[in-house]
């Protein structure tokens, strides 16, 4: 029993070992980021040499791209030898394309960051709106307006008063008073639509209500990690919209706070 033991632990160590190889193989591989046919065909005799399973490879390839993806980060950029590679990686350790969609499109917003950050902000086209004329459009959200409106109604001041004892059965009461009925208000779903930025106005083009405001009357944004408040210096009642995908909030407001300059 204690042989067995030990011996399926210098498996597993052996194993890990294998499995650690081929990934310091994958990482010297990438570390200019390209791979050429030579390397490609490198890697796979590795593979093959440390007799790795295919969900092996699969978790060696799905940290070679997390890898990748931090190191694209830094500068902000995603070049086209980067994307070739990193469908390399794809297509050589059999990682779900889903996967890669979601980094790619994670590096897609930090590269908006960047450039926003920087002051470079590209123009894009909007369907189903008329621009004025010289406008341009610069960033579309998909999001929902809430308003502030009445939800119920309380009664605030009633008073039940004193109950005094006149003879048995009759009693008399004095000092009670009816109270007032007050409004309780409560942020609610308007209308779901788009959120476009462009270079003269915030518009909201919704499925019940559209909304368009020149960043003139604009006085004041806040940003929060599921939502923006525009705050309007021609109505009491501020534009909050909340997103409708997650990751863009960030962005969404470094756009805002950069057209409203």
């Amino acid at each position: 029993m204690i042989q067995q033991l030990i011996q399926s632990f210098k498996d597993t160590l052996a194993r890990a070992q294998n499995v650690e190889a081929v990934r310091q193989a994958f990482v010297a591989a990438v570390a200019d980021v390209h791979l050429d046919s030579n390397e490609i065909a490198a890697l796979r005799a590795e593979v093959a040499k440390h007799q790795l399973t295919a969900d092996e490879v699969r978790e060696i390839g799905v940290h070679v791209l997390h890898d990748v993806a931090q190191r694209i980060k830094q500068d902000g950029f995603v070049t086209d030898h980067e994307v070739t590679m990193m469908h390399q990686i794809v297509q050589l350790t059999q990682v779900p394309s889903s996967h890669l969609g979601e980094l790619m499109a994670t590096l897609h917003l930090q590269r908006k960051m960047y450039e926003v950050s920087q002051g470079k902000l590209a123009p894009i086209i909007v369907t189903g709106i008329n621009l004025q004329r010289g406008e341009q459009a610069y960033w579309h959200e998909p999001v929902t307006l809430y308003e502030e409106r009445v939800v119920r109604r309380e009664m605030v001041g009633r008073s039940q008063g004193v109950s005094i004892r006149i003879m048995r059965g009759v009693s008399y009461r004095i000092g009670g008073t009816r109270g007032q009925s007050m409004p309780v208000y409560a942020d609610v779903p308007a209308a779901s639509g788009d959120l476009i930025l462009t270079d003269k106005r915030v518009i909201f083009k919704g499925d019940k209500k559209s909304v368009a405001l020149a960043w003139d009357d604009v006085i004041g944004i806040d940003p929060y990690t599921n939502a923006i408040t525009i705050h309007s210096g021609k109505s009491n009642q501020p534009l909050r919209f909340f997103y409708r995908r997650a990751g863009t909030a960030e962005l969404v407001a470094q756009i805002a706070s950069h057209l409203m300059t």
